[in-house]
Parts: structure tokens; C-alpha cells; sequence
């Protein structure tokens, strides 16, 4: 009986180990400059979440999360042209141009 509940403590502790996701790395290993988006969107699954979307290009954001804690780990930035050819893969924050606009009344 003691072997039969060691066994099954064993598997319970085995079975909650924590796992690395790590969604932003392998999809950047298989991306390739030229990558249509289409193409990106088959490897990247619904990790991909769209950062954003302005005339000439779009950006799409994924992330690589830590086993233990959860924490968001890495942070991958894929940029597509508007040709919707990607161009560019980068890490850190993306931060979109702001505008500001004056109304002038005649």
C-alpha cells in the first residue's frame, strides 16, 4: 500500500511539472525574411495577437512565458510590410507613432 501511494505521489508531482512555452522563439526560427503573413499566421497559430495595423505595415506580438512562475519571459515583434511580406523580427517594446493635431478655424 505505501509502494501504491509513493507511485502515485511521484506521478502527481511528475505530471504538474511546469512547462516553457516558448511560442515567440520557435515561431521566429522558422520565420524567414519575404514570409507572407498568411504563411506566418499557419506557424504561429493563435499565439499571434495584433500589435497593429496602420497603412504600410502591420505587426503582429507573441510571447514566451516561464514554467514555474508564468511570467511573460520574451516578447517578439514580427513586422510585415504592405505587401504583407515580413521584413523584420525584433524583441522589446513596439511603440506606435503618436500624432497630434491642431484644428485651425479661418
Amino acid at each position: 500500500m505505501k509502494k501504491l501511494l509513493l507511485i502515485l505521489i511521484t506521478l502527481f508531482f511528475f505530471g504538474c511539472k511546469g512547462m516553457y512555452y516558448s511560442a515567440a522563439s520557435t515561431t521566429s526560427n522558422q520565420a524567414y525574411i519575404g514570409m507572407p503573413i498568411q504563411e506566418f499566421k499557419d506557424i504561429a497559430g493563435k499565439q499571434a495577437t495584433l500589435a497593429a495595423m496602420e497603412s504600410g505595415y502591420t505587426v503582429f506580438k507573441m510571447k514566451d512565458y516561464g514554467a514555474w512562475s508564468g511570467a511573460v519571459i520574451d516578447t517578439r515583434f514580427f513586422y510585415f510590410d504592405s505587401l504583407g511580406k515580413l521584413y523584420k523580427i525584433d524583441g522589446g517594446q513596439f511603440k506606435q507613432n503618436r500624432y497630434q493635431i491642431e484644428v485651425i478655424k479661418n
